[in-house]
């Protein structure tokens, strides 16, 4: 039996997510915010994650949208499983986590439907957040307590974000060492490469 592909849309939208979200990760550790002190590369990587934040926010928007108003892969069900057949699902693989068995990946819910749930909540807070920030915040003066808030907000969501990243990319390399095609299926946007890997993925169960 072959096992079910993501559909096309959503496997733009998480391509376009990681290359933003990457990005954005990889820029705040050399930009710097306007000042004084600022270098010509430390602000113009303050402009470029700006840009990029920008850029993340529509995408996050319109996988929301996709999310609520198409079924093609769950929908907002296998996202946050909070029925009573997704909790069910959560908690067998729970157990199996602790004793050591990765969960299957792929289209479903349960844990791994969970965690990209977590991780879309995690990106529209830093994205939403970084929004606020991007129309509110002065160059100059105080910014007021209102946007300090939403700034630390920012900050606290950005170490989720890196906490949440590592993880994920973590777990994707760990399915490939165990010779597993999720990865791949992701970022396969021919029907018949995918086609290939259900088959290949079946032929050694």
């Amino acid at each position: 039996m072959k096992s079910k592909n993501w559909s096309l849309a959503t496997r733009f939208l998480h391509v376009g997510l990681v290359l933003t979200v990457s990005t954005q990760l990889f820029i705040s550790l050399v930009m710097e915010e306007p000042g004084d002190k600022q270098s010509i590369l430390g602000g113009a990587m303050f402009e470029a994650h700006e840009i990029v934040g920008l850029t993340a926010l529509v995408i996050v928007l319109i996988h929301w949208g996709w999310s609520v108003f198409s079924q093609a892969d769950g929908g907002l069900a296998n996202l946050f499983p909070w029925d009573k057949e997704g909790r069910q699902q959560v908690n067998k693989d729970i157990k199996g986590l602790v004793k050591l068995q990765l969960p299957e990946g792929g289209v479903r819910g349960g844990v791994p439907g969970l965690v990209h749930g977590l991780g879309l909540l995690a990106v529209t807070g830093i994205a939403l957040t970084g929004g606020v920030l991007f129309l509110f915040y002065p160059e100059h003066g105080d910014p007021g307590v209102l946007v300090e808030g939403f700034e630390e907000a920012h900050e606290i969501l950005a170490t989720f974000v890196w906490t949440y990243w590592m993880g994920h990319a973590g777990i994707a390399v760990l399915h490939h060492l165990l010779g597993h095609e999720y990865v791949k299926k992701m970022f396969t946007f021919s029907d018949k490469k995918t086609q290939k890997y259900a088959v290949s993925a079946d032929a050694r169960k």
